[in-house]
């Protein structure tokens, strides 16, 4: 069962929800939506998904929130309190992994691990990464996404089409999540200005893994060989991951035949999720 409502003035979508047990809390990435995480949602049947729209994308477009992942974090936050969890696996996939762990240091003791998506590990530190030249590289990114589109299959085409390169049976899913994506004119429902914003405090801001130094519950992270196509390297490096551990020392992580995209199909969340569930 699907349900999509408003939950304390962020649009969510709300798979499962008569689901008993924990209840998995679904942050998504800089460009995407809730609509992401239908896959994980559909192969979790019996575990409860929730998943916003952060603010300044799909059906939050408007909604207004602070700056940068503390902004994020926050109405995360009023979500899980509307909807009384107390129960919480946090997943986060690119920028929802860098926000997981500001959510989970504000629920502490509500949270019982968390699952990370190429995120919470940053990339390791090159040129690329300082403040102005991601700015620059977002700016440029994401001009795509101030067109008119005339259709889903079109977004596909000229906006993730190299991701599935590979994997041409996920365009179904991909027109999906762009039919949700697009407005009634066929614009991206994204605030470009607030997502450049969360690129450059995600990737040049204050690491957000040393957060979770107090909180002692398991951390796992999963990372995709390779960035937005299977040609690419991969987002994040072995040596960003050493980089990581070293943050957080207790980390776990595995690396998967997938890429930046195409890791939000693959099995190996659905089955961290599974290991930090209770037994029946």
């Amino acid at each position: 069962m699907t349900e999509r409502r408003e939950i304390a003035g962020l649009t969510c979508a709300d798979w499962n929800p008569e689901a008993t047990g924990p209840t998995v809390l679904a942050l998504h990435g800089l460009t995407n939506t809730s609509e992401v995480w239908r896959a994980l949602a559909s192969s979790r049947p019996d575990t409860r998904v929730i998943a916003p729209d952060l603010p300044g994308r799909g059906g939050s477009l408007t909604t207004k929130a602070g700056p940068g992942l503390a902004g994020h974090a926050a109405e995360v936050v009023r979500v899980a309190d509307e909807c009384g969890l107390d129960d919480v696996i946090l997943v986060g996939h690119s920028m929802g992994g860098y926000l997981a762990p500001l959510v989970a240091a504000k629920l502490a003791g509500r949270v019982r691990a968390l699952v990370l998506l190429d995120g919470g590990v940053l990339p390791e530190p090159r040129w690329t990464t300082r403040r102005p030249i991601v700015r620059a590289l977002w700016t440029l990114w994401t001009r795509p996404l101030s067109r008119t589109f005339p259709d889903a299959s079109t977004f596909v085409d000229q906006v993730e089409g190299r991701a599935l390169a590979l994997r041409p049976d996920l365009r179904p899913r991909l027109e999906q999540w762009a039919a949700y994506l697009l407005d009634e004119t066929g614009r991206p429902r994204v605030d470009l200005p607030r997502l450049i914003d969360d690129a450059v405090d995600t990737l040049a801001g204050r690491p957000t893994l040393p957060l979770l130094a107090e909180l002692g519950v398991p951390v796992h992270v999963i990372l995709a060989e390779h960035d937005g196509d299977d040609s690419a390297r991969p987002f994040i490096s072995d040596r960003g991951l050493a980089i990581g551990r070293d943050q957080l020392p207790r980390l776990t992580a595995e690396r998967i035949a997938a890429n930046h995209v195409t890791m939000l199909f693959h099995p190996a969340a659905g089955k961290a999720i599974a290991g930090r569930e209770p037994r029946p």
